[in-house]
Parts: structure tokens; C-alpha cells; sequence
């Protein structure tokens, strides 16, 4: 058979896409000249240049490689201008990429070779009078995390400052302060690219352990210096014109591989599906890179102040797009081309520098310099921050409200409060009318507040807008507003990746969270330190004030004053007389305790004050007390530290979660855990999810007896006279029925507290986490009679062992016990015959670690495969697991045993079928193993009305624990009214449903089929799995369809009972830049598969399905993007029944024509659409992006013994709306010989 030789047609199609594809990358070249955006030249008008330079920052990247004659002369030229400009007040940056594949150890035949190519470096730090910073590149970490280790060293040995090589420790971030004006913050990109798993030591001596908590860091540093110009220095651009970001050459076009030989076309093939496929983990567009710069663009984004500077490629450029302003300075060696895309853009592939020089009102110019004859040429220059504000400048504001001593204001405009019967049925009735009731409240004049206060920082948590003031002794207070945002709660909880800050102004969306924010009362948190005064608890000290707008508040002014805020302390320094923190001098950070608690034994919680403190929480129903809400008092008592708890942010207290829909919808996993306040406590896991990873930490030498003890103490003290007093102390506009109703339910929790902490307490027990410090420890584990299990732990020390904790852990009450030993050498003991009921898992951590188990039943031990550990293990039915699975060893103290079960209605549509109506339930359990979780199981089913037909399916995933496979199981039935299209073989089948009806092509089938396999997740996108297939069918015999008609080429056995089994490999990998809606991507998939009838052998038949998708953008502005997508299968001989045949027809490829409209032996079909950006609009609901599209496709079937030459196509034409980049909806219409069909759906499915 000849496929695609049948008629010039197919060949001139194929070649009209290559030909495109070759012209778009030779129309969008990058060259080594310079360039200019369209609208810059090559030097802007600088401004407030009589400001003095407080700082220069230069710039350079790539030095590894700087080895030619050229690139040699230009290092010299190099070292000889930082000789004569850099002072003391000048910092050298090394952009990533310092050595050409990492720092061997000094054992290596390999080091000197290292150390003389770091020569040069050190030379650039002699000719630098003031400091110079080293970071990691690509390159640097090819000599793994070992080599991070030994160049870092090295270099702290040659050059004697502890900080030259930044981040320090091979961790993700650090900061070094540079004066009042400027600080540098140091990323290391390629840590975060990294296959940790490849890297048993990476975060070994680093306080960020996790991704997520990596980029909370990242937004937190900056924002603690939103007044300085920050110069956030990191190997990889975020943005990027030059090979990296899909950006090339003519060279590059038509030499894709280098050399004399040229491949047009194939260039451009080769180096668009580079682009588009982010197979390079080096490029922009690959996995884990675009994650990484998606989320440091959108934190950048936030601020006005940040300036982002790297290496990676191997030129000069800079791009201010979005408010990001990226630098990208690496042009010492092996230049490659660039091009300026947009507006300010600038590029050049010349050897060269940058300069940011920073100026007393923190105005930031930027320079280039390129290098020529022996010296250096200003290529470009523009001034990127021009006097961001610092925060220090006053505003002359003449607010009348200030000469008040009170004044009248409510949370919410009474207009906001004023819903319909039918809404608040729906949504509930919250504490609506508070939030609009007017109250009196004092006015806070900042002048004269507490002796004066001045505002220097803004932030907040998830939820609310807040101010940092301080007073004239450096006491710090936050300003927080009763008022919660919208914006920030869309852009730190929920659009991470993607910048909204006021998207959602205005839109029906917005109203709607206000709306919900009514849950919590406005001013309970105002009274809540009366009672945390009455059980000795630490707290905050709220108050209440009108805030108006005022000269003080400065730039602040824009987003703070003219309304109700809680201005209280701020846990910090400085508070020695404030008895509410304990009368210390250091307060700290929960991330903090932790890190001392590793530390050494020395440092403890108070188990019994916390234990009291979320004892209150559960009184008043506060279920939101992640770690952050909490900060800590420092006392020092004998060789002991002791920390205990200072509760903060106690918004959720006393929520009313009503109304009959948000009822249901808060039951779904990520919102259960917002529980309504009533008499009953809710279920005791989902009410304290967000405090149970660290209840379980610390509170792990509790006893059911303690929680008992101290909440007799608590509900004695907290009797209806403190209750009282309490609430005496809201706005008396506000002391209304909903109090009393409150008051009541306190009351009502009051008497049921004691029936209510068992059941948390076995949750607490059911799976017990324990971990040790540091240092060298002992743990011994004995099991004892009835299956319990006595856990001691001892400290190591020259003296001897030191017992620092002792519990036993009953069977009736726990399942499993995990013990991590964390870092240096620790000993794991496990001994007693009594029979084992309780499973431990002993996980050593780093160093080399001993493990003695002597009676090994239900015992896994887990440590790093290429650790030299002593594992000694007696008796049966125990494991050794030794993997370098980073979410294996390494402790998280949020990592707890959770199971989510999720159960929701599905509703979907399509011409055959019609309305089809189902659900999808979901039941994903995270024990021991969560990357990404122990099982999931998905089970979803569909009725349709059109066929009367069911169809179910289910499929099930284990993922191992000591590499990225999974075990897998699917399956699928379908009733015996399911129903498929069949019109017959060939190429050119009949259509008859004009004359017929629809149903006439209709075949119903009943099946079942079971499907067990192996999948492999990748890293960077892609997947493998490997199954074994079992197929039953059974097709319906209707007289009255085409099915039965004697020319339909069908054999008649196909409607007996047929069994088949086979096997089928598949991979699939697919990156898009913005899945919803991309503007770049690619998607490959291929199924090779052998299927054989298990009653007739001899029918049985190999096939291969195989698909792949290219999206790219084809103008400069990303609007106009262009999108194909091949489909091919075929059967490589003729034993298949009809149902196994290729097919084409449907949405997913000839969109004119019905599903299954042409069967086959082989198929062929391209899709394509051209599809246009037109806007964004608020459509009252969400903001939104809208555009056209037109599509064109084209395909055939082959049959054996049909000579067809026809190709079928259709066209036709639609629009899409995109919400927030989040799912995109897209209708359209196309046509075909048989008609016309309407197309619509989520996603465009290519």
C-alpha cells in the first residue's frame, strides 16, 4: 500500500506547512548585531543625573568557556576597566556558568584543570576594589551538588570571604545587603531545575526544603525591601529573545547542527520543535524552567522596585515586558544571537558588559557596553526605575477626619449587604448586616498614635492588606484592614503562576468573595485577648480605628486610609515589657522553631501552652491556623530554650458558613475544612486541617490525659462571666442577636469539648510521626505485649546517651509509626518478640546510618542507595528500601497521612450522544509515599440520553518508593445500548443519514474491558506505560441498521461474544507554555499495541496510533498563533473486526464530519487552525481574553482492495474566551461534503 504517493495533493500540503514553517523562523531572525525595540533607541534621556551613584552593580555571565584569543583579550579589556571604575562601593556579579562542568574534589585527576580555569575569575577579583559575587549556572552544576560544594569552598579559601559564591550551603536563596538604598538577592535557577532525586545531600544544610516553600521566601524577601532597588540576580532569565527563548538565527535556520553543511527547512523544523517542545531542560519553554519562571515573573510583578539579572545565554539584552525588568548579561564567550522583539527591547551579540548604577533617590540606569579594538563601546542605555519612592516621601493631605476624635464607618457599603431572598438562601446569611452597619470607631492620627508611628513596609497574609508602622523606640505594629482584598487573595492563594492584581475589579467574581468574607464577624478578633487573658495564653492586643488618609502614610495613600483597621503589635523585637508576649526579647517565626528544634534537643516547645492555645481555637472554631499564624516567645530556663505560642490572626473565629449551596460546596476537599460554627464540632480532621502537621510535631509526647486536663482548666476560666466581659468589648452598634447566637454555640462547645478531643486525638494517633535533631541519636523501638510499641530516643553525646524521649504508642489506637533520624549518623534499634501490630517505617536520613532490627515483622527501613548504612534485619515480613527519592528521606513536618474523597456531577455534550449525565468520584490517599500520593483511584460514569447507552470507567494509581514508575489499573463497561458509528470500509462509505436517519449507522456494543500496567512520570513532561489488555465485546444484532446490511463488509461473527488480549505501549509527552490557552507548545503520543482473539489465535493484528500537536505564535505580539496537529494509525495486517479498525471523523480531527465516518486499515489526518487573540474584557463575571479562530483540515482512510484517491476536508471557523488563562471555552461551526456540525468544548484539544 502507498500511502501519501497517490495524488501531488498530499505532497503540496505538506509542503505548504514546511514552507511556513520555514518561513516564520527566517522571518523572525536573531542576529549578533545589535538591535532596538521599536520603540527605543539606543540611549534614553536620563534623569535626575545630578543624584549621586550610591552603588554600580556589573554584570557578567558565561566566563567558563571564555577560551579563544578574542575572548581572552576582551577578559583582559574587562579586568582593566573594573581596575579604573569599581571602587568600594561597586559590586561584581558572575552570572552562572564559572566552571565548565563543576568543581572536582581535590582527589580528581581533574582539579587542577578546574582550578586553572577559575584563574581568570580570581583575576577579575583582583581588579575589583569592591565585592564579587559568584553564582551557580547550568554548567557549575554539572559536577552534581558535590561539585556546588567544592567550588564554594574553594573559593571561600582563596578569596576569604565566606560569601563569595552565593547562595552559600548549595541552597535556593539568599540575600546580601548591600547599603540603604540597594540589596542583591541571589537565586540559584539550576537548584530548582534539578532532579533533586539525583542530588541525595541537596538541602542538607538549608532551611527551604520544598519548591513552594522556595517561592514564599523568594515574595517575602522582596517584600521586606520593597524600599530598596532590588537586583534579584539569577542564572536563568525569566525572558529570554535569544536560542533559549526559541529565538534564531539565519545561521541557525539553515546549520541547525553546526558545521558547512546547510538543511533548510529541516532547520527550521528542528529548531521550532526545540522551541515549541521545551525538550531542552535549558530552554524557557521546558517544564520545570517555564514552572520556575512563571512564578518569579509573577512575584516580580507584584513590586515596582525589582531588577532581574542573569546569564544563560550568551549575549547582551534587556526586556522590560509586564513590568518585568530583565537583564541579561552573558557575554563572555561563545556568543550567540538575539533579537528585540517589542517596544523597549534591546539585543546584541557582541562580547560585552553591564552596568546598573543605583542613585541616591534609587533611580536605577542601565548601561551596555560592548567590546571593540581593545576597548569598549556604550551600546545601550535607559534609565528602568526612575524614583520608585522608598516609601519616605510624605504627602501634604489636609483630612478634616483627622480633628475628629471618633467617626462613623462601616466595613462594606450597605449596598454591598443587600441581597434577595433567593441569594441568601442560596449562599447563607452570613454576618452580612455587620459588615454594613455603620459603628463608631476612634481616629487614629499616626502623627501622635502610640508617640508617633511611621509607616515603612505593606504586605499581608492571603487575604488581607496590611501596613508595617513603627514607633519611635523601633517597636513594630501592623495596620491591618477589617476590609479584606479580593486581589490579594487571587493572587497569593489561587493564580500563583499568573499575574491578576486587580483583574477582578468590578466583576461579579469580586462581589462575590467580598460576599463570602461575611462569614467570619468583622470584630470578633478584637475581643478574643480577653479571653486568652483568662487561661494565660500570649496574644496580640488589637485595636480598632478609623484610619483616614493622611501626610504620614505617604505613597501608602493609595491603598491604605479612609477606612476601619486592627492596629496591634507585631511579634517581634523589642518587646521586653509586653507582658501579652512574656516579657522576652525574641520573638519568632514558626519556620524558625522548627529549624532550632532540628537543631538540638536543647531547644523545646512548651507542648502544654500550645496544647491550651489549640484547645481555644477548637472553642471559638477557628479552622484556619496554619504555621505562620503563630509566632513564638524565646525563654531561656537552665540549658533549655523554650518556646511558647503567640496566636495571631484569628479572622476564622466563630465563621457562619450557611446557605443550602455553599453548604455542598464546601464540602469539596480543598474547601472542607471551612467549617460552619455551630453547637456540634465538626468532623475533628477537616476542621483542624490546617493545624494538624504541626500538632503533630509538636504535641508528639502528649497524652489523651493532657488535652483532658488542660481543657477542664480552659472551660473552667472561660466561664459565662469571662464570656460576657469579652464580648462587652464589641462596637455597640454590633452587640445584636448574631452575639448571643454565638455566645450560645461557645457555651454548647464548652459542654461538649471533653467528648469531642478523643476523636481528635486518635487522629493525632492513628499515624504517628517522629523525628530527631541534627545530630547523632539513638532511637530504641521495643514492641511490647498486645502489639503496643515503646519508642525511646537518646542523644549521642562523648558522655554517654541521653534519654530525651520516652512514649508508648498503643495498637488499638495506632497503625503505623515513622521515625526519621534526619542528619549524621544515627542508630535505629528494634527489638521485643511480641507480635507486631503496628507497622514502623525507620527513614535514616543523611549520613550513614545503623539500623539493628531484631524482630523485623512490619518494619521498612529506608535510607539512600548510595549511603554505606549497616542494615541488620531479623525475622520476616520486614523491607529494606534504599532509594534517593527526595520526598522519601527527607522530613517535612507538613507531610501528613491525608485522604481526600471528591464526588461531583459530570455533564457533557455532543451531537451523538446528545446530553450526557454522570458523575466523577475521586479517592486519592497520601500516606508514606506523596509524590505525588499512595493511591488515587478515579471512577467516573455517563448516561446518555440520546443512546440510552451507560458507560463507566475506572482506573487506579500505586506510584512505587523508590523510583518514578507506578502501578496502574483500568477498566471500562459499557451497556448494551452504547452506540458507535459505522458506515462501512474505504474511503468513500456512503452517507446516508439523510435518507436513513442517524440512527441507522449506529452500532450498540456492550463491553468490558481490564487493563493492569507499569507508567513512568517524568521530570520534564513525559510518560511511558506498558500494559496487558483484556477486551469482552459483544455487538448488538438490529435488523433495522446498517450493521446487519449484507454489503456492509462486516462477518457475522462479530456478534457473538468476542475476548480479546494484548499489549500496548504508549508514550506521550506534551508541554504548552499556558495549557488553556497556549501560544507555544508541543504534544506527541504513540500507542504500539498486538491484539488477539482468545477463542480464534489466528485473528490477531498489530497496530500503532500516533499523534502530535504544534502550537507557535507568528507575530511579534504572540496574539496570532498557528496550530497543527497529525493523527496517523494503521493496522499492520488484515485479522481486525470493525471496532478495532482506524478511524477518522469528529472533534478531535475532520471537524465537518460525523465520529467514525470513515474506517479503515490505515488513517491519515492533519488539523490546523490559525487563531487570533482579539482583547481582554471584564464580562462581569471574570475578566476574561476573547478570540477568533479559523480552522482547515484534511484526511483519508486506505482499505485493502479500494483504489480511493479522494481526500476529505473541512473548514469552518469559531471564537474562544479564555478565563483568566485558567480553562478556555471555544464554539464553533465547520462543514463538510455531509453538512455542517457545530463544534464547542473545554480546551481546543490541540
Amino acid at each position: 500500500m502507498k500511502i501519501f504517493s497517490e495524488t501531488p495533493l498530499k505532497l503540496s500540503k505538506i509542503a505548504v506547512v514546511l514552507s511556513l514553517t520555514s518561513l516564520v523562523g527566517l522571518v523572525s531572525c536573531a542576529t549578533l548585531e545589535p538591535q532596538y525595540g521599536t520603540k527605543s533607541g539606543a540611549f534614553s534621556q536620563e534623569r535626575n543625573s545630578d543624584q549621586k551613584i550610591v552603588h554600580t552593580y556589573y554584570l557578567v555571565g558565561n566566563l567558563s568557556q571564555a577560551n579563544s584569543t578574542e575572548e581572552q583579550e576582551h577578559l583582559e579589556a574587562f579586568k582593566h576597566m573594573l581596575s579604573q571604575e569599581s571602587d568600594k562601593n561597586s559590586t561584581l556579579v558572575l552570572l552562572g556558568n564559572n566552571t565548565k562542568k563543576g568543581m572536582p574534589g581535590t582527589s580528581s585527576k581533574k582539579r587542577k584543570k578546574a582550578e586553572d580555569g577559575l584563574a581568570s575569575h580570581l583575576g577579575l577579583l583582583e581588579s575589583n576594589k569592591g565585592t564579587t559575587v559568584f553564582i551557580n549556572g547550568e554548567s557549575d552544576w554539572q559536577g552534581s551538588y558535590e561539585g556546588i560544594k567544592n567550588l564554594d569552598k574553594y573559593l571561600v579559601e582563596r578569596t576569604g570571604n565566606k560569601k563569595a559564591l552565593l547562595p552559600r550551603k548549595v541552597c535556593g536563596l539568599e540575600r546580601l545587603k548591600v547599603n540603604d538604598e540597594t540589596v542583591l538577592i541571589v537565586i540559584d535557577s539550576q537548584w530548582y531545575i534539578e532532579n533533586w532525586d539525583n542530588h541525595p545531600n541537596i538541602n542538607e544544610d538549608c532551611d527551604i526544603k520544598t519548591r513552594e516553600d522556595f517561592f514564599e521566601e523568594v515574595r517575602g524577601e522582596i517584600n521586606k525591601n520593597q524600599n530598596k532597588v532590588v537586583v534579584l540576580a539569577m542564572y536563568h532569565p525569566v525572558y529570554s529573545n535569544g536560542n533559549h527563548g526559541g529565538k534564531f538565527s539565519v545561521q541557525d535556520h539553515l546549520f541547525p547542527l553546526g558545521g558547512s553543511v546547510p538543511l533548510p527547512v529541516i532547520g527550521s523544523i528542528y529548531n521550532y520543535t526545540r522551541q515549541m517542545s521545551g525538550i531542552n531542560p535549558q530552554d524557557l519553554q521546558s517544564k520545570k524552567y517555564n514552572e520556575l519562571n512563571k512564578r518569579i515573573r509573577t512575584i516580580a510583578q507584584m513590586y515596582t522596585n525589582v531588577v532581574i539579572a542573569s546569564g544563560h545565554e550568551h549575549n547582551l539584552q534587556y526586556i522590560d515586558r509586564g513590568g518585568v525588568k530583565q537583564i541579561i548579561s552573558g557575554a563572555m564567550s561563545n556568543l550567540t544571537p538575539a533579537r528585540a522583539v517589542v517596544d523597549g527591547d534591546f539585543s546584541a551579540g557582541v562580547f560585552g558588559y553591564s552596568k546598573l548604577e543605583i542613585r541616591e533617590d534609587k533611580s536605577a540606569k542601565l548601561s551596555f557596553y560592548g567590546y571593540q579594538d581593545g576597548g569598549y563601546t556604550a551600546l545601550y542605555s535607559t534609565v528602568m526605575l526612575d524614583n520608585f519612592g522608598g516609601g519616605k516621601e510624605n504627602r501634604d493631605i489636609d483630612n478634616k477626619e483627622l480633628e475628629q476624635q471618633t467617626a462613623q464607618a462601616s466595613v462594606y457599603p450597605k449596598q454591598w449587604t443587600e441581597k434577595s431572598k433567593f441569594y441568601r438562601f442560596l449562599w447563607g446569611e452570613h454576618y452580612r448586616n455587620v459588615y454594613g452597619t455603620p459603628i463608631t470607631a476612634s481616629v487614629a492620627d499616626l502623627t501622635t498614635l502610640k508617640g508617633g508611628l511611621t509607616p515603612t513596609i505593606s504586605g499581608g497574609g492571603n487575604q488581607s492588606m496590611s501596613l508595617r508602622l513603627v514607633d519611635k523606640e523601633g517597636k513594630e505594629y501592623v495596620m491591618r484592614g477589617v476590609r479584606k482584598s479580593v486581589s490579594r487573595f487571587a493572587q497569593t492563594a489561587v493564580f500563583k503562576d499568573h499575574y491578576v492584581m486587580n483583574a477582578f475589579d468590578n466583576t461579579w467574581t469580586e462581589r462575590f468573595i467580598y460576599d463570602f468574607y461575611t462569614t467570619s464577624h468583622p470584630y470578633t478578633p478584637f475581643i478574643l485577648d480577653g479571653l486568652a487573658d483568662k487561661i494565660g495564653m500570649y496574644h496580640t492586643n488589637p485595636e480598632l480605628y478609623y484610619v483616614p488618609k493622611q501626610s504620614v502614610l505617604g505613597r501608602f495613600n493609595d491603598n491604605y486610609g479612609d477606612e476601619l483597621y486592627m492596629i496591634e503589635e507585631r511579634p517581634s523585637s523589642g518587646y521586653e515589657d509586653e507582658v501579652s508576649f512574656g516579657n522576652v526579647s525574641n520573638i519568632i517565626s514558626t519556620t524558625d522553631v522548627i529549624a532550632k528544634l532540628r537543631k538540638d534537643e536543647k531547644y523545646e516547645v512548651d507542648q502544654t501552652a500550645y496544647m491550651r492555645a489549640r484547645i481555644f481555637d477548637m472553642l471559638i472554631g477557628d479552622w484556619d491556623r496554619h504555621g505562620d499564624q503563630w509566632r513564638w516567645s524565646e525563654f531561656a530556663e537552665g540549658d533549655k530554650v523554650i518556646y511558647r505560642p503567640v496566636p495571631r490572626d484569628r479572622d476564622q473565629a466563630f465563621a457562619k458558613i450557611d446557605g443550602a449551596l455553599l453548604s455542598l460546596i464546601k464540602k469539596l476537599p480543598p474547601l472542607r475544612h471551612m467549617q460552619n460554627y455551630t453547637e456540634d464540632f465538626a468532623n475533628p480532621r477537616w476542621i483542624n486541617k490546617t493545624a494538624f502537621p504541626l500538632d503533630q510535631y509538636l504535641l508528639k509526647g502528649t497524652s489523651l490525659e493532657d488535652w483532658l486536663r488542660e481543657a477542664k482548666d480552659v472551660v473552667e476560666k472561660l466561664d459565662d462571666e469571662a464570656l460576657d466581659e469579652a464580648f462587652s468589648k464589641l462596637p455597640q452598634e454590633v452587640l445584636t442577636k448574631e452575639v448571643e447566637e454565638i455566645k450560645r454555640i461557645f457555651k454548647a462547645r464548652r459542654s461538649k469539648i471533653d467528648a469531642f478531643l478523643p476523636k481528635y486525638y486518635k487522629q493525632l494517633r492513628e499515624y504517628v510521626i517522629l523525628s530527631g535533631t541534627d545530630k547523632k541519636e539513638m532511637f530504641d523501638i521495643e514492641r511490647l505485649a498486645e502489639g503496643n510499641v515503646r519508642v525511646k530516643q537518646y542523644r549521642a553525646k562523648k558522655t554517654g546517651e541521653e534519654l530525651v524521649f520516652d512514649k508508648v504508642y498503643n495498637a488499638t489506637e495506632t497503625k503505623e509509626i515513622w521515625v526519621y533520624g534526619l542528619n549524621d549518623e544515627d542508630t535505629f534499634k528494634v527489638s521485643g518478640d511480641e507480635k507486631a501490630k503496628i507497622k514502623i517505617r525507620l527513614i535514616g536520613g543523611k549520613n550513614q546510618d545503623t539500623f539493628l532490627v531484631d524482630n523485623a515483622s512490619k518494619v521498612i527501613v529506608y535510607d539512600y542507595a548510595d549511603k554505606k548504612n549497616e542494615v541488620k534485619m531479623e525475622g520476616s515480613n520486614g523491607r529494606t528500601i534504599l532509594t534517593n527519592k527526595y520526598d522519601i528521606n527527607n522530613f517535612n513536618y507538613e507531610r501528613v497521612p491525608l485522604n481526600l474523597n471528591m464526588l461531583l456531577p459530570n455533564i457533557g455534550f455532543n451531537p451523538e450522544d446528545g446530553v450526557k449525565l454522570g458523575f466523577l468520584y475521586s479517592s486519592t490517599r497520601s500516606k508514606f509515599i506523596q509524590d505525588p500520593y499512595t493511591a488515587k483511584h478515579v471512577l467516573k460514569g455517563f448516561y446518555s440520553f440520546n443512546t440510552k447507552g451507560l458507560e463507566a470507567e475506572y482506573k487506579g494509581y500505586f506510584p512505587n518508593a523508590t523510583n518514578d514508575w507506578m502501578f496502574t489499573i483500568g477498566g471500562r463497561a459499557t451497556s448494551p445500548n452504547f452506540a458507535v458509528n459505522y458506515y462501512g470500509l474505504g474511503n468513500e462509505t456512503y452517507y446516508f443519514d439523510k435518507e436513513k436517519g442517524k440512527d441507522y449507522k449506529r452500532v450498540r456494543i456492550e463491553s468490558y474491558s481490564v487493563s493492569p500496567g507499569y507508567r513512568y512520570e517524568g521530570k520534564q513532561g513525559a510518560s511511558f506505560e506498558a500494559n496487558l489488555e483484556y477486551d469482552a465485546l459483544k455487538v448488538k444484532h438490529q435488523t433495522d441498521r446498517y450493521i446487519t446490511d449484507d454489503v456492509n463488509g462486516v462477518d457475522a461473527k462479530v456478534f457473538d461474544f468476542q475476548q480479546y488480549g494484548g499489549l500496548k505501549v504508549e508514550y506521550n509527552y506534551e508541554q504548552y507554555n499556558y495549557p488553556a490557552n497556549p501560544t507555544v507548545g508541543f504534544g506527541f503520543n504513540s500507542k504500539l499495541g498486538w491484539r488477539m482473539n482468545l477463542e480464534e489465535t489466528k485473528q490477531n493484528f498489530a497496530y500503532l496510533d500516533l499523534k502530535a500537536s504544534f502550537l507557535h505564535y507568528i507575530d511579534r505580539g504572540e496574539r496570532l498563533v498557528l496550530a497543527t496537529n497529525f493523527t496517523y494509525q494503521t493496522r499492520f495486517n488484515d485479522n481486525y473486526d470493525f471496532y478495532h479498525a482506524a478511524t477518522i471523523g469528529g472533534n478531535a480531527n475532520l471537524r465537518g464530519f460525523r465520529p467514525e465516518r470513515f474506517t479503515g486499515k490505515t488513517s491519515f489526518v492533519q488539523t490546523t487552525d490559525l487563531r487570533f487573540n482579539a482583547g481582554q474584557f471584564t464580562a462581569g463575571f471574570l475578566p476574561m481574553s476573547y478570540g477568533f479562530y479559523g480552522g482547515f483540515d484534511y484526511g483519508r482512510v486506505w482499505q485493502p482492495g479500494e483504489s480511493s484517491t479522494k481526500w476529505h476536508n473541512s473548514y469552518g471557523a469559531g471564537l474562544w474566551i479564555s478565563a483568566v488563562e485558567q480553562a478556555t471555552l471555544h464554539c464553533s461551526f465547520f462543514n463538510s461534503v455531509d453538512g455542517g456540525r457545530f463544534v464547542f468544548g473545554l480546551g481546543f484539544g490541540f
